[in-house]
């Protein structure tokens, strides 16, 4: 005896994934992956080089790279996620505008969630700082964004350049 709740949950994933593109496991992972180690990169590269932020760290440095590794991927995948959940027609056909506002969304998301928790290098938070610091984080998660969509397009569409050079240019 079958649950009707149960034939209707099957019903809805079968009409869902017969009327949306899904992402497979190989190609959501490859987006994960990638978006996670250039978010990283960007970070180590703003905190760690050019503002020298990991000298102010009050515990051992060693700690640092495997926490933030972690909090990267947990934000690769999140972003992931966001960047596949059902966005209007308009968006939802515009892979890059999908990654730049899934990125975006993500990267003011987790400043904020940080800002409250208060994880912070610096002691003093101003409101300069503060709107510093969103910026960046919003900015190195749209590069996310822009990955997730890159890579997407290339499993999906071919070439990732040749397609926004024939969006940006036209057909010739």
């Amino acid at each position: 005896m079958t649950n009707p709740n149960s034939k209707k949950l099957c019903n809805f994933v079968a009409k869902t994934s017969s009327t949306h593109e899904i992402m497979n496991t190989r190609s959501f992972f490859l987006c994960w992956i990638f978006s996670a180690t250039i978010m990283f990169s960007l970070s180590y590269l703003w905190h760690g080089i050019f503002l020298n932020d990991l000298e102010r760290l009050n515990y051992p440095k060693e700690i640092f790279p495997t926490g933030a590794i972690v909090v990267y991927l947990i934000l690769g995948f999140l972003l992931t996620k966001v960047f596949m959940i059902k966005f209007p027609k308009s968006i939802a056909k515009r892979p890059f505008l999908r990654g730049i506002i899934s990125g975006a969304m993500l990267g003011i998301s987790s400043y904020l969630l940080a800002l409250v928790i208060g994880v912070s290098f610096s002691s003093t938070l101003t409101l300069e700082y503060i709107l510093f610091d969103l910026l960046w984080q919003a900015f190195e998660q749209t590069v996310g964004g822009i990955v997730v969509a890159m890579v997407y397009i290339s499993i999906y569409d071919g070439n990732p350049m040749e397609i926004l050079t024939r969006k940006i240019f036209g057909d010739h």
